[in-house]
C-alpha cells in the first residue's frame, strides 16, 4: 500500500492528526515543503490534463494554488480534446468571471509526444506530477521514467491508477 502524502513528505502520518488534534503543518509550510520557498517555487504538472479527470484536477489545483503563485502545467498529447475549456464554465460559477480569468492565467498548456518532455518544462522547475493518463501500465511506467530522469526528486502521484505503486515504480 502506498504511503500517505504526509508520510512521503516526512511530515508525520494521518494518525498523528488524530492524536494531536491538528494538522502537522500549516498551508504555507506545506507549500514550501512541496514546491519550494516563496522566492523559488516550482510548478505542478498535471499530465493527461485534457481528459475529464485531468481537466477537473487542473481547475481544482489552479484555484487552490493560485494564492501561492504556483504555475499549473497542463500536459497532454497533441490533438487531445480540449477538456480544460469545458471546465471553464464551472470555474466561472464558483469564482465569477474575473476570478476564473485570474485562475486561468496560472495554467500553462503544453503538449508532448509521449517519448520526450518539452524543453520548456525545465524553466518551470517542476516539483509535483499528478498523473491522469490512460490506464495502461507500460504507458504509465514510461511516463514516470521520463519525469524521474528529467526531474530527480519530483513527487509523482497518480489520480487514476489502480496499479500498485510498486508495479508503477513510484515507491
Amino acid at each position: 500500500m502506498r504511503t500517505s502524502t504526509l508520510e512521503s513528505l516526512n511530515m508525520g502520518s494521518v494518525l498523528d492528526i488524530f492524536k494531536n488534534g491538528k494538522l502537522p503543518v500549516n498551508n504555507d509550510e506545506l507549500i514550501d515543503k512541496v514546491f519550494g520557498p516563496k522566492n523559488n517555487r516550482g510548478a505542478m504538472i498535471i499530465s493527461g490534463a485534457s481528459g475529464i479527470v485531468g481537466a477537473g484536477k487542473v481547475m481544482q489545483f489552479a484555484s487552490r494554488l493560485k494564492p501561492y503563485n504556483i504555475p499549473i502545467i497542463a500536459l497532454d498529447l497533441p490533438g487531445a480534446p480540449d477538456g480544460i475549456s469545458k471546465q471553464y464554465k464551472g470555474l466561472v460559477r464558483a469564482f465569477g468571471r474575473d476570478g476564473a480569468n485570474d485562475i486561468m492565467k496560472n495554467i500553462i498548456q503544453l503538449t508532448y509526444d509521449g517519448k520526450s518532455l518539452p524543453e520548456t518544462l525545465k524553466s518551470y522547475n517542476p516539483k509535483f506530477l499528478l498523473e491522469a493518463i490512460p490506464e495502461q501500465l507500460e504507458l504509465k511506467k514510461v511516463h514516470y521514467q521520463l519525469f524521474k530522469k528529467e526531474f530527480p526528486g519530483i513527487h509523482i502521484w497518480s489520480v487514476t491508477s489502480g496499479f500498485p505503486s510498486k508495479q508503477l515504480g513510484v515507491d
